[in-house]
């Protein structure tokens, strides 16, 4: 990168590390859902190995389907702390992709830190925003607004 006068923010192993606590975490949350009678099916893409990754349009994991049919928009998170926040172009991506496809979204967030689990439904109704270490915009969830992990097939057996 230096040759091309690019200043690293995030390495590659720091941005492979948060795939894999989200990755983690989509194993836990998916075989929760599974064991729930929700079938969750991939629909984001993958682009961690890109050599040239760009910013773009983010989607959510999975779409969640109850008896054949599309209910929802899930994105799974993993984090090494108590962090309840999200990337503001993921946010906003996953909204736009709720209303496109008029299936409600929710984005689940595991920490490792406390081995514990909330999740939120989208669009949130308070929010606080800040830019992170890595210069990355965030939307910071209310925690009063968010529930445990383990209410989330409920919710989702409901819609």
């Amino acid at each position: 990168m230096k040759d091309l006068d690019f200043q690293v923010i995030k390495d590659e192993n720091k941005f492979l590390e948060n795939y894999d606590l989200s990755d983690r975490a989509a194993a836990i949350g998916d075989a929760l859902l599974r064991k729930n009678g929700l079938e969750p099916i991939p629909f984001g893409e993958d682009r961690r190995h890109e050599r040239v990754w760009e910013a773009g349009e983010d989607k959510p994991d999975r779409k969640i389907m109850k008896d054949g049919r599309e209910i929802a928009l899930l994105d799974w998170k993993g984090k090494s702390k108590d962090y309840w926040m999200v990337n503001e172009r993921a946010y906003n991506g996953y909204l736009e992709w709720s209303n496109t496809l008029k299936l409600p979204v929710y984005v689940a967030i595991w920490s490792f830190q406390t081995e514990t689990g909330k999740f939120i439904k989208l669009p949130a109704g308070k929010i606080s925003k800040r830019t992170e270490w890595d210069r990355n915009a965030v939307v910071i969830f209310d925690l009063k607004e968010m529930r445990p992990w383990s209410d989330l097939p409920a919710v989702l057996q409901a819609l």
